[in-house]
């Protein structure tokens, strides 16, 4: 009964007039709109420079018969660009005399209507307007609405974010404010021919689709095209009809050394339609044909070298402990014969081929920059879905998960990870390799010390209690980052470590396990496949400091759960760190072997 309203709803809407079906269609978006879209303003900042270094610009509009949305991207422009130098210049491609009447209506001191003798399809007669600009370019849609600091936003990062920019593409969002465009990426595993748009179907104000960067390609809808882009780049290549030409625009420029660039501080309300699938025309087909005929070889059908040189790149997202387990793996993979380097940020080689690893969010730019630059094959080796390290910093989360590019392949320390990345961003990773750094040898039984990690006050007063039961000592940590800090621990020879970390991989479980002690702490479904209760570890319940006294008591007191637990835990580091080389191995052969 519950769903009677809203079957008679549709069935009444179904049997309005179209006109009438529009109407309550542009309601419902007029209403959804500031929903969608609340809290998101003009950059002041972004205002502030524009008002200091503002250029002009030229607007190139490309129209078919297309009045009515026309008027109202006019009239959007001259609201959000009143002060401002620019020239418009609109481009027909109906070839219809009725039609380019009404467009003559447009002319203006700073608008200029163009009419051509023929129809030339969206890049011809985009090509047309470029020609005829006298300044930097932008690229309009003729169903494209402006909103309030679109201008300014796309300019101050053409020129001041970074001076190898050249193109910028804003946030476009359908009339209800949902993202239709929030940058581009390949679809590589789930429809590899064809490009998709990050965020489709979102609010506008999605955390992850409001951070800014490096763009795979650029949105033909609406792109800020500096004049030395242009010069460097040229016109677009205007044998693809319709589609394509403008992914293949950015990719030229990526090619020629032009960077392009997503700003959604930047959004343009964009009349395409939300239902439009991946069902193309003939036209469009010829299009997606062209495209591959140029760019199989680099994305769709490119292949790495199964030796090919690997850079392994560690920045300040990296502790100790992950930076000796990535040298680690590293020679590892080296004394397989394949020419491996450990390289800090800013190091890396731009242009070079073969495969750079990026080891956390701080140099996943830098390595995604890699491929989009050169031919390097972008992987990324996941100590954690990293943005859970900064619970209380929301911005700092979206801009780690953001730069989680489909352009990757992954390699995940554990399923928790795997299933988790694929939560917040939908990209799959096929490789896993549990974190661990070779162990020492295994040491004789030790005496009853009793090291604590990260206790807290309430943990260490029961801890001291049984130690106190049973004649131990107890040697408080409070972290553990680097494998310095193994070191120390080892160095006090102790039976029991008990950690109350929080875990995100099983690195440093295993360096504590691989020290020759009893390893106790909290149950943890992350790492349910690598710390075993009753196996390599004694685990309690998080806040049971009964079940972690009596597992506590067990371990110094009970030299037959101490031997074999402490066995296991150290043969459990051993074998991770053993299989590391064929498992990296295999994550490079799969990422060689798959299109990016």
């Amino acid at each position: 009964m519950s769903d009677l309203p809203r079957r008679l709803a549709r069935r009444v809407f179904t049997a309005m007039p179209e006109p009438w079906k529009q109407r309550a269609r542009s309601l419902r978006a007029r209403r959804s709109y500031p929903l969608n879209t609340r809290g998101l303003f003009p950059n002041a900042a972004m205002r502030e420079w524009y008002l200091a270094n503002g250029r002009p610009f030229s607007i190139v509009i490309p129209s078919y018969n297309d009045i009515p949305l026309l008027s109202e991207a006019m009239s959007s422009i001259e609201r959000t660009c009143a002060g401002m130098d620019y020239e418009v210049i609109i481009v027909d491609d109906y070839i219809d005399s009725d039609v380019q009447q009404a467009l003559r209506g447009f002319e203006s001191d700073r608008v200029r209507v163009v009419l051509k003798d023929e129809r030339r399809g969206f890049a011809g007669t985009v090509n047309v307007g470029m020609q005829l600009a006298r300044h930097d370019i932008i690229l309009l849609n003729s169903d494209v609405v402006a909103q309030p600091g679109w201008l300014e936003a796309l300019q101050y990062s053409a020129y001041a974010v970074d001076a190898g920019i050249g193109m910028v593409s804003p946030k476009l969002v359908y009339p209800d404010g949902r993202i239709q465009y929030a940058g581009t990426y390949y679809a590589r595993l789930l429809a590899p021919q064809w490009f998709g748009h990050l965020h489709v179907g979102s609010p506008a104000t999605r955390p992850t689709a409001n951070v800014p960067g490096y763009n795979g390609s650029i949105s033909g809808a609406c792109v800020y095209i500096t004049r030395a882009a242009y010069d460097s780049v040229g016109l677009l290549d205007d044998e693809f009809w319709l589609g394509f030409e403008d992914v293949d625009y950015g990719l030229r420029a990526w090619r020629a050394g032009v960077r392009c660039y997503y700003q959604p501080a930047a959004m343009l309300v964009h009349h395409e339609s939300a239902s439009r699938g991946y069902s193309q025309g003939h036209r469009e087909l010829a299009s997606m044909r062209r495209f591959w005929r140029r760019w199989e070889d680099r994305l769709l059908a490119r292949k790495v070298a199964q030796d090919a040189a690997v850079e392994f790149l560690v920045g300040e997202g990296s502790n100790g402990l992950w930076r000796t387990y990535v040298r680690e793996l590293a020679a590892r993979l080296a004394s397989t014969g394949r020419e491996v380097r450990v390289l800090s940020p800013g190091a890396s080689t731009r242009g070079r081929s073969g495969i750079v690893v990026a080891c956390d969010w701080t140099v996943a730019e830098e390595a995604w920059l890699c491929a989009a630059e050169g031919d390097a094959v972008p992987l990324y080796l996941l100590p954690s879905v990293e943005s859970i390290a900064h619970p209380t910093d929301p911005a700092l989360q979206s801009r780690i998960v953001a730069g989680y590019r489909p352009e990757f392949d992954y390699i995940a320390p554990n399923r928790a990870v795997q299933r988790q990345l694929q939560a917040e961003t939908a990209w799959e990773c096929r490789s896993r390799i549990a974190p661990a750094i070779a162990p020492e040898a295994l040491p004789s039984s030790s005496a009853r010390t009793i090291v604590t990690v990260g206790a807290s006050a309430a943990e260490a007063a029961r801890i001291r209690q049984v130690a106190g039961e049973v004649g131990a000592n107890v040697k408080a940590v409070e972290s553990v980052e680097s494998y310095d800090d193994i070191a120390r621990i080892r160095a006090h020879s102790p039976r029991v470590v008990v950690s109350f970390l929080a875990e995100h991989n099983s690195l440093r479980p295993y360096a504590l396990m691989s020290i020759g002690a009893t390893y106790l702490s909290p149950i943890d479904p992350a790492l349910s496949h690598e710390v075993l209760d009753g196996y390599n570890a004694l685990l309690f319940a998080r806040g049971d400091l009964d079940a972690m006294a009596r597992s506590l008591t067990d371990a110094l007191t009970r030299d037959d759960v101490h031997d074999e637990v402490r066995g296991n835990g150290w043969a459990s580091a051993q074998r991770a760190a053993d299989t590391a080389s064929s498992l990296i191995v295999h994550a490079l052969a799969l990422t060689a072997d798959s299109p990016v």
